[in-house]
């Protein structure tokens, strides 16, 4: 089974569906809780006051009792919780009600002079205090009353049942009774099972219609983002660089930084498909100088031989031909390695100990004509920040160039330096130099300055050492040479952190 892609809708769902998932369980649960401490207590209210309610019944004297009890039986019957279940002893014998409510295992007929052996039942009434007297608002009503409604669990009919019990002495009556109701706990679980099935229905049916309106609302809120991706595909049946997000003052504030870095990144791949383009053109133009030359005296030699006096200059002309061409090759895989690095792991290294090796290196390899002196300023280390062999490159393509483009009896100076928190090196010769004007064209692939042929070059040089530069985090400055004459180059580093 082929797996989908992950939705960016379907996580956003999630993320705000979950959350509101577990806090309609959360209140699910708080809701159980409540409804059952409330349906007990509100059972056990209408309990105690049922009973109290028959018990006010028989301190009424007779025949007053036999007429109201049907009548409080009755009322009992008619309420919003009817009560059903009672039963009126006087000793073993049933006055009234379910024989199958018996009395307590505890109840005697005759009284033993103790008031309320069981503890009166009590519930919290947080908006009225009104003062009770065991609980009847008429102290008259709880004179003859020996044992206060209390509260226990018992059985009727076999089945659980909670029971309300009051035990009073009737008016005009030495005996006493007990006055039971009892409600099966079975019914106040029924109830309370309902009651969470619909408080369920409706969670379920909050998640269902939230999920549904919240799905619409990203699906709203994605619009710009859909109207961007729809932007990228039109723009992929004619694929151009030039091509720009375009977006509205009514789109998002989180949007407009996602179009600007995407027409930031086409910008740059604009100017580097030009860049490419161009390199493409200059190098196949410059690579062709060079082959045809080595075409030429090829055919000069296959005309005339390789003894005769052609030949034998063609031989001389084509390892020239060939290293101009090895030249160019070399420098243009060293700017692409330059251009084309990943994230490079910056370290402190000595400067000044890698000028020296770069520059003793680059001395053994020059014309013995040319004086090529170094000094160090500091006396000791010059830590900067980088990458010693990206540097070392760096060095060793300007003091090449300090070289190559030198009069033969000239002269290169290499120093450095700490100035103004940065180390510097400086590479400065007395040959013909850049003017001026040009100094800002030198950093132009294949660029060369008219009039000059007599050295061997590309015109990639400087624009290598610029790519390194900026690789590392250097400056480089061209500057007259301090003699006057030729050009001074200060190559500027970051420093290492103490």
């Amino acid at each position: 089974m082929r797996n989908l892609p992950p939705s960016l809708r379907l996580r956003l769902t999630g993320a705000v569906m979950m959350p509101l998932a577990a806090l309609v369980l959360l209140f699910g649960i708080i809701t159980a809780w409540v409804t059952h401490d409330t349906e007990a207590d509100t059972v056990d209210r209408v309990l105690v006051g049922s009973v109290r309610t028959l018990s006010l019944v028989y301190n009424s004297r007779s025949p007053e009792r036999e007429n109201l009890l049907p009548l409080a039986v009755h009322l009992l019957q008619r309420r919003a919780r009817p009560v059903v279940h009672y039963s009126v002893y006087r000793g073993d014998q049933l006055l009234a009600g379910d024989p199958a409510l018996p009395p307590p295992a505890d109840y005697r007929e005759t009284w033993d002079g103790v008031i309320d052996p069981h503890a009166p039942a009590t519930f919290v009434n947080a908006y009225r205090a009104n003062p009770l007297v065991r609980g009847y608002l008429n102290p008259a009503d709880a004179k003859l009353v020996m044992q206060a409604a209390y509260l226990r669990d018992g059985k009727l009919h076999g089945k659980p049942a909670r029971i309300a019990t009051e035990i009073r002495r009737p008016a005009g009556e030495s005996a006493l009774i007990v006055i039971q109701i009892a409600d099966y706990i079975d019914d106040r679980r029924a109830y309370e099972h309902q009651f969470m099935i619909r408080v369920l229905l409706v969670g379920l049916a909050v998640l269902a219609v939230t999920g549904l309106l919240f799905w619409w609302a990203i699906r709203w809120g994605l619009r710009p983002l859909i109207d961007l991706t729809q932007q990228v595909e039109m723009a992929q049946q004619d694929a151009s660089p030039a091509f720009r997000l375009r977006s509205s003052v009514a789109d998002p504030a989180e949007i407009r930084p996602f179009v600007a870095a995407f027409n930031g990144l086409m910008t740059r791949l604009e100017r580097a498909s030009n860049s490419l383009r161009q390199f493409t053109s200059n190098a196949s133009h410059q690579m062709r100088t060079p082959l045809a030359v080595a075409r030429v005296h090829l055919d000069v030699l296959e005309r005339y031989g390789p003894t005769s006096p052609q030949g034998q200059a063609a031989l001389t002309d084509i390892p020239h031909a060939i290293d101009s061409l090895e030249l160019l090759l070399r420098q243009m895989i060293a700017l692409a390695r330059s251009e084309d690095q990943g994230d490079m792991q910056m370290r402190p290294f000595d400067l000044a100990d890698l000028t020296a090796t770069v520059t003793a290196d680059r001395a053994a390899q020059a014309p013995a004509s040319l004086d090529i002196g170094y000094d160090n300023c500091m006396d000791g280390p010059l830590m900067a920040l980088g990458q010693p062999a990206l540097a070392g490159e760096l060095l060793g393509n300007l003091l090449d160039n300090a070289i190559r483009y030198n009069r033969p009896d000239g002269m290169v100076a290499v120093s450095v330096w700490l100035d103004d928190q940065e180390a510097v090196v400086e590479i400065d010769d007395n040959g013909p130099g850049i003017p001026p004007d040009q100094r800002d064209k030198v950093w132009e692939r294949f660029y060369r300055i008219s009039g000059r042929t007599s050295a061997p070059g590309t015109g990639l040089g400087l624009p290598i050492a610029r790519a390194l530069a900026d690789r590392l985090g250097a400056q480089i400055e061209l500057r007259d040479g301090r003699t006057g004459q030729g050009l001074c180059v200060l190559i500027r580093f970051r420093l290492a952190p103490a």
